[in-house]
């Protein structure tokens, strides 16, 4: 009857695990776009936490002083930049917005005119009503920007916070952990850390150095809106392989408006700017902050994209990075006993 008693236990046990683990599966997968919103305000917190450990360590003062300084130091250098390059940014942007339309009727008016072009404009066009509609639908890009606002601005809550007091959410982390693992996790999440502050660091590099070849480049060329261009070529660097496929379209579009030999121009200025960051500007910075294999690279955009739409794309590189060093450091170092360099490791 007592082995009864244990097999039966043992039976509960493990159906009531398998349902935990369920119902924490389900649940999870109902929150992903919570999750991937979480993550974004790790990821924005990480430079505000390291910007305010900079200053206690300069300046000597209390580390709750220090974050205090450091949010007055980002607002006053984001006011700054607004107030020296707003207006003329928005005037471009706004700029470029009314010459979109026109470039895309530009471009569909060219293709109509080569040998098989009319089927290829019908296929551009199922992507919107009409061709230039598809940069014109304001409803909908409204509503969008509107969500967009709000998960930004959780985001944003979200980073103040976590920043304000690492320390009170990392031991909420190691509580969930077996004690007698506790060390080893919190080891990981140090890794982590420390990887992902390079990272970050090292891509926000690229993305100036990205940013201000194109901005010259097409200015140089005489391209209008060089300023907004380039900004959305620095901005859409995040997003690895995709993000400046995505920043070259509106440039060509508007260069196609002078003429082809000006669109021609602007493509390969496009691929020389990915040339040369590609071959002098990465090599350097991997070298200084984290190196992740370019097939895992392409795989795990693709993968952030199409489990968490497109916040995931954003995220995605951050993302990588840090399953990257938490699967090295508990899997293949903790797990398996295989002997493999850690990046971020002290």
């Amino acid at each position: 009857m007592g082995e009864q008693d244990q097999a039966y236990r043992l039976c509960l046990r493990v159906m009531l695990t398998a349902a935990a683990i369920m119902l924490v599966l389900m649940l999870a997968f109902r929150l992903l776009d919570l999750l991937v919103l979480v993550f974004g305000a790790i990821v924005l917190a990480v430079p505000v936490r390291a910007l305010a450990d900079l200053v206690t360590r300069w300046t000597g003062v209390p580390a709750r002083l220090a974050f205090v300084t450091a949010l007055l130091l980002i607002a006053a250098s984001l006011a700054l930049l607004c107030l020296l390059f707003g207006y003329r940014v928005g005037d471009q942007f706004r700029g470029l917005a009314e010459t979109l339309p026109t470039a895309w009727s530009t471009l569909e008016g060219k293709l109509m005119s080569i040998p098989g072009g009319e089927h290829l404009v019908r296929q551009l066009r199922r992507l919107s009503p009409s061709g230039a509609g598809f940069f014109a639908d304001i409803g909908s890009i409204a509503l969008g920007l509107s969500a967009a606002f709000l998960d930004m601005l959780l985001v944003l809550f979200g980073a103040v916070f976590l920043a304000s007091n690492p320390p009170l959410y990392r031991k909420g982390v190691l509580k969930l952990v077996p004690e007698a693992r506790r060390g080893v996790v919190a080891d990981a999440l140090d890794d982590s850390g420390r990887a992902l502050k390079r990272f970050l660091l090292g891509q926000l590099v690229s993305m100036t150095v990205v940013g201000l070849m194109t901005g010259v480049g097409l200015w140089m060329i005489g391209v209008p809106t060089a300023l907004a261009l380039g900004l959305i070529a620095g901005l859409l660097e995040a997003i690895p392989y995709a993000g400046p496929i995505l920043a070259a379209v509106p440039g060509v579009l508007i260069a196609l408006l002078h003429g082809p030999e000006t669109a021609l121009w602007a493509a390969g200025l496009y691929l020389g700017v990915q040339q040369v960051e590609g071959s002098l500007v990465m090599p350097i910075v991997q070298h200084k902050a984290v190196y992740l294999p370019p097939a895992l690279t392409v795989f795990g955009v693709v993968a952030g994209g199409v489990v968490f739409g497109t916040v995931g794309l954003i995220f995605a590189a951050p993302l990588l990075v840090v399953s990257y060093v938490l699967v090295k450091r508990l899997y293949v170092k903790e797990a398996l006993g295989t002997q493999t360099p850690i990046p971020g490791a002290r």
